[in-house]
């Protein structure tokens, strides 16, 4: 075979002639008859695709790694506390991404920028602490939780049994009892009711905080365009309305969503009384430990320098208990220490250090306790008014509205019946006013009336008929508060709403 140029000899160091690569190759001649050459090719061939399809493997495990809830939550120590609250929630089966990012090229690219700064912060020890919420940037829930829920999915009224325990010696059980009205939009008739009402109705709302607790201003969009509005009575007080337009041009005006009540969904991080209950309720805390229940949360809800100051404040429950009940101490230490053990996880889970963060640290919207939740808006204090500053109208702080009025049972043995409905309600129920109204009733009207829908046994309540005001409770109040604090007056008020109609100003504590 004849090369189309000249060849120049060369000699390597070992005195051979020396050849280039382009040498080499233009020498080397594939013959496609020789079995040989066929079964070189093939196992070259062969070679290169099983590298290739290894590279593209390797490729699309790491994007899908990237894409996990564990490569978010353990690789990035940051987001240890959203982690570990996601994996008990809900939507653990439910990836990040699906929430955070969602469907579709624009997100996605905007996401993997985004990482990149949140490398950047991690890497140089710059990032939030804790981490802000919410999630300003986050897509609206229409285009996420809605691929899975969807408000046209009309609820029925759900009956809900909640147990707490009192701080009492006993640890005494609590029994409330209501029913849910959920809701929602009933496509096939166009109804649009209860609790899930407020995502088919486009309502609109302005909020003074980052975290969206103060609730400057309230928009209801009408049939025909026009929008029915509620002021907070605070920006009335000051003449103040005008901020609204300000507020449209610059973006301000968020409409309402699920995540605006069910913000915590997959990070809820538990209040104290919550988590102790539950855990109370699961048996991993024994009744059988006089003052557990008081003592747990005590110590869960202080502050703490460190993580090991909190721990070692759990661990001396076992002085308290060798002091005060030596014998309980002796003859149940198998479930003092057991307690010991659930109350140091309880804390482990609902704060984090690091991170300063606890579940002070985010409120949680879809109650209305401990934290504002649903009175932000349903305090009676956002109104209507007219041309002339009338009110016309209040956002209603009624319990009724969206459930039942609880109905509360103290103590093992007592019977506590769900409130049943079989009928339109009567309309002198129609306001929760009529659990205090109600105590005027004769005997001849529950045999007539009452018992009607309820049982006979309805009204055997410990829990709401052995509370009577003083006389002097206007100025009594504050000491009864003092002394019994929500155990006692949150049965039948409501933290925060009815306090705030003689307080505006705020409740101080006592120093």
């Amino acid at each position: 075979m004849k090369l189309p140029w000249p060849r120049r000899k060369t000699k390597s160091t070992s005195g051979a002639p020396h050849r280039s690569l382009q040498q080499r190759l233009s020498t080397l001649v594939i013959d496609f008859g020789n079995p040989a050459h066929r079964r070189a090719l093939l196992l070259f061939n062969l070679v290169v695709l099983a590298g290739l399809t290894a590279i593209a493997v390797a490729g699309y495990q790491g994007y899908m790694y990237t894409e996990s809830a564990e490569f978010c939550g353990d690789l990035c120590h940051v987001m240890e506390p959203e982690y570990s609250r996601f994996e008990v929630s809900q939507h653990a089966n439910v990836e990040c991404v699906e929430c955070h990012i969602g469907p579709g090229m624009s997100f996605f690219v905007r996401s993997k920028i985004d990482g990149l700064r949140q490398v950047y912060a991690v890497l140089t020890d710059s990032y939030s602490r804790p981490i802000p919420s919410p999630v300003h940037n986050l897509r609206p829930a229409r285009e996420i939780c809605e691929q899975c829920h969807t408000p046209t999915a009309f609820k029925d009224n759900i009956i809900k049994n909640v147990v707490h325990y009192l701080p009492d010696e006993e640890n005494t059980p609590m029994r409330t009892t209501l029913i849910l009205k959920m809701g929602g939009w009933q496509e096939t008739t166009g109804i649009s009711d209860g609790i899930h009402w407020h995502i088919s109705a486009p309502v609109y709302y302005i909020a003074a905080d980052e975290q969206r607790q103060v609730i400057l201003w309230v928009g209801v969009q009408q049939p025909d365009g026009n929008m029915k509005e509620f002021f907070s009575r605070d920006m009335l007080t000051i003449g103040q309305t005008s901020f609204v337009d300000d507020a449209f041009e610059n973006g301000e005006v968020r409409r309402m969503d699920c995540i605006d009540c069910h913000n915590r969904t997959a990070h809820l991080i538990p209040h104290p009384e919550m988590a102790v209950d539950l855990s109370i309720s699961a048996g991993r805390i024994s009744r059988e430990l006089p003052y557990i229940r008081a003592r747990a949360v005590e110590v869960l809800s202080a502050n703490y320098e460190s993580e090991k100051q909190a721990l070692q404040a759990i661990q001396d429950l076992r002085a308290f208990y060798a002091r005060e009940y030596p014998e309980v101490a002796r003859e149940k230490a198998d479930l003092l220490e057991q307690a010991i053990a659930e109350i140091s996880r309880i804390y482990q889970q609902t704060h984090f250090p690091e991170m300063k963060l606890s579940w002070q640290t985010y409120p949680n919207n879809e109650r209305h306790t401990p934290f504002m939740g649903c009175f932000r808006c349903h305090d009676d204090k956002h109104v209507r008014i007219d041309e002339r500053g009338n009110e016309l109208q209040a956002i209603s702080v009624k319990c009724n509205l969206c459930h039942t009025v609880p109905i509360v049972g103290k103590g093992d043995e007592q019977l506590v019946e769900a409130p049943v409905i079989t009928g339109p309600v009567p309309a002198s129920h129609e306001d929760y006013s009529w659990t205090i109204e109600h105590r005027s009733t004769s005997e001849a009207e529950q045999q007539e009336d009452c018992f009607q829908c309820h049982g006979q046994n309805f009204c055997n309540n410990g829990a709401c008929h052995n509370l009577e005001h003083p006389e002097d409770m206007v100025y009594t109040h504050a000491e009864e508060y003092d002394r019994h604090g929500d155990q006692v007056c949150f049965t039948c008020h409501q933290n925060y709403v009815l306090c705030s109609r003689c307080h505006p100003g705020g409740i101080v504590e006592n120093p």
